[in-house]
């Protein structure tokens, strides 16, 4: 009965269902996966994969995003498509959130000492962070601010987040410009856009969202949104970044409207750091 109730509750109220095995047996992977996401923070079996993001007319790498990835304890790697939602609905992201920002600054460090431009560093923040009761977002503050010190740093997040337009997001968004950090509204267009957020706080980049990007050429209604963000951006001077390129004929288009950055399996897929640190030394040869 509770199980069903939990369903129902699920399932936006208001309604009934009967209790299946399939709701005992989901409810025990949860609780599996929880216990498990729990051991693998604490036990620092988390680790951080770069995706290169490059200029479009050049293709030379210029920064990269920090993504999280999971290998278990029994040597396979559990998607990040289901443990980060997981972990977002859980409230254990913020923890995760930290965890790779922690091990990208520290890669991303030792990268640039050996380097004349720095490679920047994107990184994600999720919406839970700005909620949390503890010491979360302070925490996050201080190693974001140590960081930025020593790195070109972007925050990536999401029109969710600006949505709520709470006096404590303002004044977080407002204080990380004044570090110097970039903010840039990540998957832009697909939730409930609106272009008072570019005014009201202090944005300095997009990313256009993959489904966009990958309508190129074969969806007539994707082209002219990505004409318009880019037009808009440009006016705005914000710069933009065109994630999920996987074709030549997407690069070519993109930087046909010059669009600033690229990001996407074309060049390259989120890479531990040994083999991104490769992936510079080739491409830095080639510029």
């Amino acid at each position: 009965a509770d199980q069903a109730m939990y369903e129902v509750k699920n399932s936006g109220r208001n309604g009934w269902y009967f209790y299946t095995k399939e709701m005992q047996l989901r409810s025990e992977h949860r609780h599996r996966l929880y216990n498990d996401l729990v051991a693998a923070i604490r036990d620092d079996q988390l680790s951080v994969h770069l995706q290169p993001i490059l200029t479009t007319n050049s293709q030379k790498v210029i920064g990269c995003e920090a993504l999280a990835r999971w290998q278990r304890a029994d040597g396979s790697w559990l998607s990040p498509a289901e443990f980060v939602p997981f972990a977002e609905e859980t409230g254990l992201i913020n923890q995760i959130d930290y965890l790779v920002m922690e091990k990208a600054a520290d890669a991303l460090r030792e990268i640039n000492c050996h380097r004349e431009l720095p490679i920047s560093l994107s990184i994600n923040v999720s919406p839970r962070l700005f909620h949390t009761k503890d010491q979360s977002l302070e925490r996050w503050m201080e190693l974001t601010r140590k960081i930025s010190k020593e790195l070109p740093v972007t925050v990536e997040i999401t029109e969710r987040l600006l949505i709520e337009q709470t006096q404590k997001i303002t004044e977080t968004l407002n204080e990380l410009a004044n570090m110097g950090i970039g903010i840039s509204i990540d998957d832009f267009g697909t939730g409930y856009s609106s272009l008072s957020y570019l005014t009201r706080f202090p944005v300095t980049g997009l990313k256009i969202d993959r489904s966009f990007v990958d309508g190129i050429g074969t969806n007539s209604s994707s082209e002219p949104v990505i004409e318009t963000i880019l037009a808009m951006a440009s006016k705005l001077n914000i710069h933009v970044v065109a994630e999920g390129v996987e074709t030549q004929a997407q690069l070519d288009y993109l930087r046909q409207l010059e669009c600033d950055y690229v990001q996407g399996y074309f060049f390259a897929k989120p890479m531990p750091v040994d083999e991104f640190t490769a992936l510079l030394q080739r491409n830095h040869g080639r510029h």
